[in-house]
């Protein structure tokens, strides 16, 4: 498997169905080793590795965060 940027970022692009200027997709060619590794940093730490990445809302049935 190709895991060149100039590769991968046009992939991309086409799964998301987006068409962008050819300067755009270098920019984005340029760019994407550094949010791949940022990306990356987000499975880093095992402890972290299930946790949510934001808060989660929990509906219950007849539970309302109203005030009378």
């Amino acid at each position: 498997m190709n895991t060149a940027p100039s590769d991968i970022v046009p992939a991309l692009l086409a799964a998301a169905g987006l068409t962008v200027s050819a300067e755009e997709q270098a920019r984005l060619i340029a760019e994407y080793p550094a949010w791949r590794a940022r990306m990356d940093t987000l499975y880093a730490l095992p402890e972290a590795r299930y946790e949510s990445p934001a808060p989660v809302f929990g509906a219950q049935p007849g539970h309302t965060s109203e005030r009378p």
